[in-house]
């Protein structure tokens, strides 16, 4: 199942369901993707996904493109950034954000404000923290 490109909030399965975005407050050149806290602007919490070839995806937020660092996921100003893999569950109803050769997925340990979003290799059954919800944003 594709994704249709626009604006989207990512959430987590984990409860309460939070956000993951990055703290639009802070421009350094790079800064982590994080569960963001409820008060924090839209635009810490609205991504774009474009579709970039067949089934991947580019993932950016306030202008900022995702991409691996070692065992997290940042987001970087002014540099390229990573294409993912979008792959939906539909009997879990949410989607793994994987690298391209499929061998590593977002994680949250929890759901804790300011949780940092980790790459960690797909277990034999997937956990809640690897699932996460794309809800559609309708411009209007």
């Amino acid at each position: 199942m594709s994704v249709a490109p626009g604006l989207y909030r990512i959430t987590t399965h984990l409860n309460p369901n939070p956000a993951v975005g990055i703290d639009p407050r802070i421009l350094p050149a790079a800064v982590p993707v994080i569960v963001v806290p409820s008060e924090f602007p839209p635009e810490g919490s609205t991504w774009q996904i474009i579709q970039e070839d067949g089934q991947l995806y580019l993932l950016t937020i306030n202008t900022a493109r995702t991409r691996p660092e070692e065992d997290k996921v940042l987001a970087f100003y002014g540099e390229p950034g990573e294409r993912w893999k979008l792959v939906h569950h539909p009997l879990r109803r949410g989607y793994t954000i994987l690298n391209p050769d499929e061998s590593r997925a977002w994680y949250l340990p929890d759901s804790g404000d300011f949780t940092e979003v980790q790459l960690r290799r797909l277990e034999l059954v997937l956990g809640e923290g690897y699932l996460f919800n794309l809800e559609q944003l309708i411009d209007g």
